[in-house]
C-alpha cells in the first residue's frame, strides 16, 4: 500500500468524500483499531462493531466541513474515537448499572432485621428475669455466666467450696430457667428421679 502523507490535502479528501483516500483511511487504520477495540472489549464480534462504529464517526467528522488543525496528528484522532466508542460499548454492556440518584439505598442482606427485634427481646426478657431474682443468685449469675469470673474468685468471694458453688449455681440456673420456660408458655421442666 502506498501510503499518504497525513496533511491538509489528505484531510480535505476525506472531507470530499475521495474514493482513493476513503479507502487507503481504511485500509490504513482497520487493523490498529480492530486490536485496540479488541484489547478493551475482549470479545472479536464487539471489536468489529467499534471499528466500523469508529470509521463512520470519522467519516462523519470530516464530511461536516471540520477539520484537524494538526493534521498529522490524524492518528491519534481517530484512536481517540475509537478509545470512546469502546468506553461507550462497556458502558451500554455494563450488569451493574448505576442507580439514579434519587433512588432508595439498597437493603443490606447482612442485615437481618427480624433476628435483631427478636435479639433486644431476649436480652430484654434476661434482663428482667434477672432483675426477679434474689439479689444473691442474680449477682453469682452476672459473675459466673456474663463476666466469667473464676471459679476461685467466686468461691473466695461467697466464702463456699468449689462442691457447694457448683449447688448454688445449679439452683440459680434453673430458677432462671423456670422463669423464662414460664414467660414462654412452657410446661416446667421434669423433674429427675420422679415418678
Amino acid at each position: 500500500m502506498e501510503p499518504y502523507p497525513f496533511n491538509e490535502s489528505y484531510i480535505a479528501g476525506l472531507r470530499g468524500r475521495d474514493p482513493a483516500i476513503e479507502s487507503h483511511f481504511v485500509a490504513y487504520f482497520k487493523m490498529p483499531l480492530w486490536l485496540k477495540a479488541r484489547r478493551q472489549l475482549r470479545a472479536a464480534d464487539r471489536a468489529e462493531d467499534a471499528v466500523q462504529e469508529t470509521l463512520l464517526r470519522a467519516f462523519r467528522y470530516f464530511q461536516s466541513g471540520k477539520g484537524l488543525d494538526f493534521p498529522e496528528r490524524l492518528p491519534a484522532f481517530v484512536q481517540s474515537i475509537c478509545h470512546n466508542v469502546t468506553l461507550e460499548m462497556i458502558r451500554a454492556n455494563d450488569r451493574y448499572r448505576q442507580a439514579p440518584e434519587n433512588s432508595p439505598d439498597p437493603e443490606d442482606p447482612r442485615i437481618d432485621l427480624h433476628l435483631q427485634i427478636v435479639t433486644e427481646e431476649r436480652q430484654r426478657m434476661v434482663h428482667e428475669v434477672l432483675a426477679q431474682l434474689p439479689d444473691k443468685e442474680r449477682e453469682l449469675l452476672q459473675l459466673a455466666a456474663i463476666e466469667e469470673m473464676d471459679k476461685d474468685a467466686l468461691c473466695e468471694r461467697y466464702g463456699v467450696s468449689q462442691e457447694y458453688l457448683r449447688v448454688l449455681l445449679f439452683r440459680a440456673r434453673q430458677r432462671f430457667l423456670a422463669e423464662i420456660r414460664k414467660r414462654r408458655g412452657e410446661p416446667p421442666p421434669k423433674v429427675r428421679g420422679a415418678g
